[in-house]
């Protein structure tokens, strides 16, 4: 039975554009998000983000089944920082969807890979991305409607530095996992820290109804998402996949509009724009690898 849903997966990725599969991506990861927002607003950012990984922990083990007692310190100790990690990344963001606009959220949390990829340049033309990123994010928070929620961006950019941490740290995941288990090791690691934080105290309180609703967000995101680059990372060159990831503040800011009808002013959709095209410089500037 698995070699045959295997044999249909490698079949239909073969008729399907590689592009279309991160797009796709890209779109459900925003949708997922946009999605979360009116839960966020009932429950808490806290227990609908503990939700998720705890559901999206709970999908991967059923189907990658990894073998836990075969590990050794140095495979454990790398899965459980990058977990630690992604459950930091998560509550930093979703408590920042829930007071910001997702568009806005997104777009802040992009300088973090953004970041990175300028930390180790010593090209000229990378200062010119680096202002220009600058210039988005002073933009983003100067059309900000009203009073402007300092705590909400405050988690905004810690989520970036959580995602520039995420980055490096599934980097050498990648290298000392085989398929998909480290991604399950750390996002079980992610759901035990969310157990206790977010779920165990409100559980009472919460009902079937947002626990169900945050089961299928999750498959949408992490699960269909995070599957979905990995089968684009085996098949497209690294830059092509950094530029078309390039496109998720503008999702955020289509979901943000279709989903929950968030409108951001002029200036907000001005500071998206500088901030995606300065990922997209960054990224279509490097040289090919061969």
């Amino acid at each position: 039975m698995k070699r045959a849903i295997t044999g249909w997966q490698t079949a239909a990725a073969g008729r399907i554009p590689v592009t279309l599969w991160l797009v796709t991506a890209v779109l459900l990861a925003q949708l997922a998000a946009a999605l979360s927002v009116p839960l966020i607003e009932g429950y808490g950012s806290t227990t609908i983000t503990s939700l998720r990984m705890i559901w999206a922990a709970g999908l991967l083990l059923t189907v990658a089944r990894p073998r836990f007692l075969d590990l050794d310190a140095r495979r454990l100790t790398a899965a459980g920082i990058l977990g630690l990690t992604t459950a930091s990344m998560a509550f930093c963001f979703f408590a920042a969807v829930g007071r910001l606009p997702v568009g806005t959220v997104v777009s802040i949390e992009f300088l973090g890979p953004l970041g990175l990829a300028l930390a180790g340049s010593r090209r000229a033309r990378d200062v010119v991305w680096a202002v220009l990123a600058g210039l988005g994010v002073w933009l983003l928070t100067r059309g900000a409607a009203g009073a402007v929620d300092l705590l909400g961006y405050g988690f905004a950019a810690a989520s970036a530095v959580c995602w520039a941490g995420y980055i490096l740290l599934t980097q050498r995941v990648g290298r000392v996992f085989t398929g998909v288990q480290g991604l399950t090791l750390s996002l079980s690691v992610a759901a035990l820290v969310g157990l206790p934080i977010g779920v165990l105290p409100h559980w009472r309180s919460l009902g079937w109804a947002p626990v169900l609703v945050m089961g299928l967000i999750a498959l949408l995101s992490p699960v269909l998402t995070y599957s979905l680059e990995m089968a684009c990372l085996r098949r497209m060159e690294p830059r092509r996949f950094g530029i078309l990831m390039s496109l998720e503040p503008a999702a955020a800011v289509v979901m943000g509009f279709v989903v929950l009808g968030q409108r951001l002013s002029p200036s907000q959709l001005a500071g998206m724009v500088c901030v995606s095209l300065a990922s997209l410089g960054t990224v279509a500037a490097r040289p090919k690898k061969t």
